[in-house]
């Protein structure tokens, strides 16, 4: 024989996710009454414990159904999060390996002073070529000014040359007409003569 257990009553009405489907929603696939309207205070009378089995296995089912999405779901997010931290890694460590170190810095600054350097150097001498440029015009002046000089001189010296001949003949020819007198000349003309 079995042994009869007392009716008990309800506690409180668990909700619809909660508790395990009744037997007809497990046979026909809908509720019986609405999520709105309370159930009613009265004691029901115990189902067929098939039917009952019936409905756990379908709220179990459904049960499963969700864990294993919920399950799914996790799992890719997961996946995604862990690619993600990869990715980040291996950005960080590219980033790492680009970055400057302050050796880098260092050397590029005493390379920058140094093209600084050489760029006032290279203005220094850009100014000094130009003064000397400067310099050689300048002389070039002062020698065409002194060639027009000695030109000058040239011209004047034979000018002079030539008044010293013309002077030479005209004293030849006074000494030659006067006679004794020209002996006398021309020894006191080659005393002062060249």
């Amino acid at each position: 024989m079995a042994v009869r257990r007392p009716f008990r009553r309800r506690r409180a009405e668990p909700t619809a996710d909660e508790s395990p489907p009744s037997s007809a929603v497990a046979e026909h696939g809908e509720a019986t009454t609405s999520a709105k309207t309370p159930a009613p205070a009265t004691p029901q009378a115990p189902a067929d414990p098939h039917d009952r089995i019936d409905g756990l296995r379908a709220w179990v089912a459904q049960l499963h159904r969700k864990l294993a999405t919920r399950t799914y779901v996790g799992a890719a997010v997961a996946v995604l999060a862990l690619a993600a931290a990869a990715v980040a890694l291996v950005l960080t460590l590219e980033l790492k390996q680009d970055a400057a170190t302050n050796g880098d810095i260092q050397s590029l600054q005493d390379q920058i002073s140094a093209v600084e350097q050489t760029a006032s150097q290279s203005q220094a001498a850009q100014e000094d070529v130009q003064a000397l440029d400067r310099r050689l015009a300048q002389l070039e002046d002062d020698v065409n000014r002194i060639s027009t000089g000695q030109t000058t001189t040239r011209r004047e010296l034979r000018v002079v040359q030539d008044d010293i001949k013309e002077l030479r003949s005209q004293v030849a020819s006074a000494r030659s007409s006067s006679g004794g007198g020209s002996q006398a000349g021309q020894a006191s003309g080659q005393a002062s003569g060249p």
